[in-house]
């Protein structure tokens, strides 16, 4: 499985966290695309969770693991559960589930998972099954 710090989403988030400007739509927005993500991982659905993750995550997977997103995520290793709490930087997001953090990003498109499956290491940057 694909590991990775996530040392550079969460370095924005913390450097811009004072300015938070996420409210009402953008942040059902995130909320509804790590909805859908989790939903695609306790389905146990490989390509309805890698359509949810960013163009960027899906290619350091498959450079990571050297075959196609589908066949390296391994969705049963990811935890799901329902959306909690949602907190929106400008075009970045962190969106708590009931057993999982996921950091998303506003693309053109709309909001897309960049890591997921990710826990805290005390000062650390959070450690993620899946991103970077």
């Amino acid at each position: 499985m694909f590991r990775a710090t996530l040392a550079t989403v969460c370095g924005l988030v913390m450097l811009t966290g004072a300015a938070g400007c996420g409210t009402g739509q953008r942040e059902s927005g995130a909320a509804a695309a790590a909805e859908t993500f989790s939903a695609a991982v306790g389905r146990g659905d490989a390509a309805a969770a890698c359509e949810a993750l960013a163009p960027e995550t899906v290619a350091a997977l498959v450079a990571s693991e050297g075959d196609a997103c589908e066949a390296s995520l391994e969705p049963e290793e990811l935890p799901s559960g329902e959306v909690g709490e949602v907190q929106v930087w400008g075009d970045r997001a962190q969106v708590r589930t009931d057993s999982d953090v996921l950091f998303l990003v506003e693309l053109e498109d709309g909001w897309k998972v960049v890591a997921a499956g990710c826990e805290p290491q005390g000062e650390r940057p959070y450690m993620c099954e899946v991103g970077g």
